[in-house]
């Protein structure tokens, strides 16, 4: 399992070194493992694209403590992200796209591997280090090749590209 301190950092950096990572979903008799592929990282109400912009639920959750999950809809979906950064400072990094280990899905994109992996708004809120259906490992040092892009479905964005994701992997969401 990762350490707190991983997610202690800026949504920026926290969202390129997920890449690799594991995200493990525990269903009882069965683990699904999945390596994350691509992820995008969202900052304050400054961030045009931030649902740190709204007051209510989403912003108080990005900025809880670093490991909170957030999860909230989109168009019938749900989506997953992971606060980082120093509490009472929004940040977050949206998992956009998954690669199965041992399970067959389609994950290229934030509301199918939230589906392929069974996660909905009951893991809202909640840390990552205190629950046992959900987790993230790290994952052997393997050499990864990373693209940067802009950030995919905001109308508005930053002038800095926040999407991060491997290159040539075929899970992405869009290349």
């Amino acid at each position: 399992m990762l350490e707190k301190n991983f997610f202690e950092r800026k949504a920026e950096i926290v969202a390129r070194e997920l890449l690799g990572k594991v995200i493990v979903r525990n269903l009882g008799k069965e683990k699904l493992k999945a390596k994350i592929v691509e992820t995008e990282a969202y900052y304050d109400e400054t961030d045009p694209a931030s649902r740190a912009r709204q007051n209510g639920n989403l912003r108080r959750t990005m900025q809880d403590e670093a490991g909170t999950i957030l999860v909230y809809g989109v168009h019938n979906n749900w989506l997953i992200n992971f606060v980082t950064g120093k509490k009472g400072k929004a940040e977050a990094v949206l998992l956009r796209a998954v690669e199965p280990l041992n399970f067959k899905a389609k994950t290229n994109g934030p509301g199918l591997l939230c589906k392929a992996l069974k996660i909905d708004k009951s893991f809202h809120d909640k840390d990552v280090f205190d629950i046992k259906d959900l987790w993230l490992e790290d994952s052997k040092n393997e050499k990864l090749e990373i693209t940067e892009a802009k950030r995919i479905g905001v109308r508005e964005d930053l002038e800095k590209p926040l999407r991060f994701y491997i290159k040539d992997n075929n899970w992405v969401s869009r290349k």
